[in-house]
């Protein structure tokens, strides 16, 4: 289905960038925005209104400037889609894009919202090249959410490989996971798991097995298994820091952590 979206023109903003962002990620509709002028008073063309109009019904209207709870278009809009639960990493990050759009927080040069407002044209924000460097920042905020969304997607595949591993070559501290997930490390960790110092994967691609120190906790750059794992002649590669290491064949990791993991 075809929608038809008005938000305001001149300089564009993190909330609106993303609450449209959000409709073409979130949505199957065919989103087709309209930049008007703050003082158009006839919406009727529109299916939705973001960012302007002087009026908010959650349905059509999405104008926060007349919400007083702490909320931007973005937030407004996410809340119209109702996935808040479904996917907490983007609610956490449209609630940063709310504080900064409503002068909660003031964001640093380089966070998101900075650089949404980069996007603006330095000197013609009236310009037929301002409406073109929004299309640019749609698609900037498009890549941002689908990444986190694609993640959000794979925690519960990956909470289910990590269910269904086993230890590697009964080894009471590896983890083998019966399939490759980038997610294992929010599972297997030393607030979750503090035994487990290390997991095994067969890369079915490369044709090799992988292995992984696991970290104190989810985001840390301390590791369990605190000595590393040693260079080794018999392996493909070992990271200088110790944290990872390729082998060739499973009878090759499994001598090599034989005698680096106890």
């Amino acid at each position: 289905m075809k929608k038809i979206i008005a938000t305001h023109n001149k300089s564009m903003h993190a909330d609106e960038i993303t609450a449209i962002a959000l409709l073409h990620v979130f949505t199957e509709d065919e989103i087709i925005v309209k930049r008007v002028d703050h003082d158009t008073i006839d919406f009727s063309a529109y299916d939705m209104v973001i960012d302007i109009g002087k009026k908010l019904d959650g349905k059509k209207f999405f104008d926060h400037h007349q919400y007083r709870g702490g909320k931007s278009s973005a937030g407004l809009i996410w809340n119209h889609l109702g996935l808040e639960k479904e996917y907490p990493r983007i609610s956490k990050f449209i609630k940063e894009i709310d504080m900064v759009d409503v002068g909660e927080k003031k964001a640093t040069p380089f966070e998101y919202s900075s650089l949404v407002k980069s996007y603006n044209h330095p000197t013609d924000i009236y310009s037929e090249e301002q409406d073109k460097r929004f299309e640019y920042a749609v698609e900037f905020a498009m890549i941002q959410i689908i990444s986190m969304k694609e993640m959000e997607d794979q925690m519960e595949e990956a909470k289910e490989i990590v269910s269904n591993s086993y230890y590697f070559n009964s080894m009471p501290h590896v983890i083998e996971l019966e399939t490759f997930t980038k997610q294992w490390g929010t599972f297997i960790n030393g607030s979750t798991m503090p035994e487990i110092k290390a997991v095994v994967w067969k890369d079915e691609r490369e044709k090799n097995w992988k292995v992984k120190l696991t970290n104190a906790y989810v985001g840390s750059r301390e590791f369990i298994h605190k000595q590393g794992l040693k260079a080794s002649s018999n392996m493909e590669f070992v990271h200088s820091s110790g944290f990872f290491a390729i082998a060739s064949n499973k009878a090759v990791m499994k001598s090599f952590l034989k005698d680096q993991i106890k």
